[in-house]
């Protein structure tokens, strides 16, 4: 009878100690990886377990958690059994303890009408990637590349239709599924909006007067075999955040080299504040599907033509951290007493490349707020190899601009964006720079040089017209006159054009060019030539166009 009573004791005592123990964590975020859509969040925590089970319930977090994408580990002496994500209405709650079980069903419709949308949302998002991969196979298919090896003007007339047909198709398509989603996303807000809603009605009827705020929560399970002190790395995927890239080109005059100031405009709107935290800036997108395309048999067949288918607020830095302190204790007494030159967030930035991807790890901690605007962020500057050129076309106007030079500009961005154009500190306008293109080299216009004069006009008395038979021979004579005022030598190139024309019965023949480069296809004639300091320079350009005397000529 003793031993009956000892183990009904210790399976009492048992019992008590497999009672799972909650605690609730407050963290805050320590780093977080900014993608073009979406971020990674980092958060860490040392919390006392006690024996068995625990529940740690990570409160206070972001409104846009994908549930998917979370993770948990740690370092001590226990198990992670289980990871989940809940969204937390404290008033459903408080009508549960008062007896109110309408809640049970309404939130089960809401959540699952919510489950739906999503599962909705997924399968547009599928068929507008595929739609985008089924147009960039047609934009990049060698025919209309001008790569095919039995080119013609019929089959890229044909080919051109069926690409005008196609991409039509696509683009109405992809309207379509956007319009679609639009409207999904806006039921989405809808169903939010009405938990909110009931919530509050719920809490007026139970008289709890003030609305308490949703709570999104992790709940991480963990089992220890003793008491223990545990450190718990959280990290989950958030959608409601982004950076984009913007330029800063840079030129001076007492700089040989453009400078390229690299920035991040960075966005978020997940309900939390990043406070002090610290920035990593990635160039990958976790929405953008990598998986393999597959080749569908292709069968020839006939085309039928007919066919109809069916600027900005700036983040603040906080004034006192971690790295700034570190270099004032290193400066000596000497060195204070002289003028200090202000650092730039660009110096604390770390860049770490691999095979698809590129991270900006920016060692200062930034704070960002929750509120959908565009906070900047500069990541670093490059010296690009930069030639100055000077560039007319007389033929429009007598201006002579300053141009800068960029040969290798595509090597300094791996992503496309805006940029903005200074020189010597003065705004000069907006381009955008986009890698991957046909040219590898950019040109800039920095504005037009007084100093550099030039002038294009027709010479009367080398300009002629001659009969022969039934046709006109006009001959045409213009002079570029350029001269340099300035101290030294410049290099300039100059713009022109010859006559092009689509009938056979007019000729065109060049006569005297100088030595410009002729494009045959275009008609535009280039110049590239020094002037020496205070010394001037002239360019001849002779021509004759042999048409009907029935077709008039006219010739600028």
């Amino acid at each position: 009878m003793k031993y009956v009573i000892l183990l009904a004791c210790c399976l009492n005592i048992f019992t008590v100690k497999a009672i799972e123990s909650e605690k609730t964590v407050k963290s805050k975020p320590e780093k977080i990886i900014v993608y073009t859509q979406g971020a990674q969040v980092h958060r860490n925590s040392l919390i006392n377990l006690v024996a068995g089970q625990n529940t740690l319930i990570f409160s206070g977090l972001e409104n846009c958690i994908n549930a998917a994408a979370i993770q948990a580990s740690g370092n001590g002496n226990f198990i992670i059994a289980d990871i989940q994500h809940e969204v937390h209405y404290p008033e459903f709650d408080k009508a549960k303890l008062n007896g109110d079980v309408r809640y049970k069903k309404l939130l089960k419709h809401v959540n699952d009408s919510l489950k739906e949308l999503n599962y909705l949302i997924e399968d547009i998002t599928l068929k507008y990637d595929a739609l985008s991969t089924e147009k960039n196979v047609l934009l990049n298919y060698s025919l209309y590349k001008g790569q095919s090896k039995r080119d013609s003007i019929a089959s890229l007339k044909e080919g051109l239709s069926y690409l005008r047909e196609k991409l039509y198709n696509i683009n109405a398509e992809q309207l379509k599924l956007k319009r679609e989603r639009e409207k999904l996303e806006a039921k989405k807000v809808i169903l939010n909006e009405r938990i909110v809603n009931v919530s509050n009605e719920l809490a007026n009827e139970n008289n709890t007067g003030e609305v308490e705020k949703v709570d999104y929560r992790i709940l991480v399970h963990v089992i220890a075999d003793q008491a223990t002190q545990a450190s718990i790395n959280l990290n989950y995927y958030i959608t409601n955040a982004g950076w984009t890239p913007s330029y800063d080109l840079r030129a001076n005059t007492s700089d040989q080299n453009v400078k390229l100031t690299y920035k991040a405009q960075i966005h978020q709107q997940s309900g939390i504040d990043w406070g002090s935290v610290k920035l990593v800036l990635s160039t990958a997108n976790p929405n953008r599907s990598y998986n393999l395309p597959e080749l569908s048999p292709w069968y020839l067949g006939y085309t039928n033509y007919n066919y109809k288918n069916k600027k900005a607020n700036y983040g603040s830095v906080p004034s006192t951290n971690s790295y700034l302190e570190q270099a004032a204790d290193n400066k000596t007494s000497a060195t204070m007493d002289k003028e200090v030159i202000a650092q730039n967030a660009y110096d604390y930035t770390t860049v770490s490349e691999n095979i698809i991807e590129t991270e900006y790890e920016i060692r200062l901690n930034y704070n960002i707020p929750s509120d959908g605007k565009e906070h900047f962020a500069a990541i670093m500057v490059k010296d690009l190899k930069t030639l100055y050129r000077y560039k007319a076309i007389p033929k429009l106007n007598n201006n002579v601009y300053l141009t800068a030079v960029l040969p290798d500009w595509e090597d300094a961005i791996t992503m496309a964006g805006e940029a903005s154009i200074y020189y010597d500190g003065s705004y000069i306008g907006e381009t955008n720079l986009v890698p991957g293109g046909t040219e590898d080299t950019m040109q800039l216009s920095l504005g037009i040089d007084k100093n550099i004069a030039i002038k294009r006009q027709k010479i009367k008395d080398k300009c002629s017209q001659k009969v022969l038979d039934n046709d006109i021979i006009h001959q045409y004579t213009f002079e570029i006159t350029m001269k340099n005022s300035r101290a030294a030598k410049i290099e300039i190139e100059v713009e022109d054009q010859l006559p092009l024309s689509h009938d056979k019965s007019v000729s065109i023949e060049r006569k005297e060019l100088s030595g410009a480069k002729y494009d045959e296809v275009t008609g535009i004639l280039k110049w590239r030539t020094n002037i020496q300091a205070k010394d001037s320079k002239k360019l001849t350009l002779t021509y004759q166009i042999k048409a009907p005397k029935t077709m008039p000529v006219a010739v600028n």
